[in-house]
């Protein structure tokens, strides 16, 4: 694929991200080569370097630039995807991540989405106990694990019952205890 013109189309940071959600969809993540990756979004290797350190830190950018509070508040709550066609490219490409099967990429959806959480519950990860990392921790690998599940997929409502259960209800407590704005539940 040729480089498009300048100014003709999407920079080379947004090629290359959208280049990763396409090959995560058809292949796995450890398979993913800066190479196949530059010149699936038309551009080179170099270029790839000069924006990103390599593949898992344009990982890390097109996850992160997938998930906003909004989002993420969405799906910690279990709301079914909106009809606005972004938001719901944006929901399945964090289950695309979810799904990997890679402990690097769902360790990074894991820890935006509990960045993300912090900064929309007002706490700063220096206010956190030992105890409680370990709980987030926990919290954060479950709800990747439940994002993951081919069934939330199909019903998304899933995850909104599982706040009713008594594991689900512990998380939302343990979320609400922490938080120190209105914004903190699950």
């Amino acid at each position: 694929m040729a480089r498009p013109a300048r100014g003709s189309g999407p920079g080379a940071v947004e090629r290359l991200a959208e280049a990763f959600w396409a090959m995560l969809a058809e292949m796995p993540y450890a398979d993913i080569k800066v190479v196949a990756l530059a010149r699936r979004a038309g551009a080179s290797p170099n270029t790839l370097y000069y924006h990103f350190d390599g593949v898992a830190d344009l990982a890390r950018h097109a996850l992160e630039a997938e998930l906003d509070a909004a989002l993420v508040s969405d799906l910690l709550a279990g709301a079914p995807p909106a009809p606005d066609l972004s938001r719901s490219r944006r929901m399945g490409r964090v289950a695309l991540a979810a799904r990997s099967g890679s402990a690097e990429l769902t360790g990074m959806l894991a820890s935006s989405l509990r960045a993300l959480w912090l900064e929309g519950a007002g706490v700063g990860e220096a206010e956190l106990d030992d105890a409680q990392r370990r709980d987030l921790a926990f919290i954060f690998g479950g709800i990747v694990a439940m994002l993951g599940d081919e069934a939330l997929a199909v019903d998304a409502g899933q995850m909104a019952a599982f706040a009713s259960r008594p594991l689900g209800a512990g998380a939302v407590a343990t979320m609400a205890a922490l938080g120190k704005t209105g914004g903190a539940g699950m």
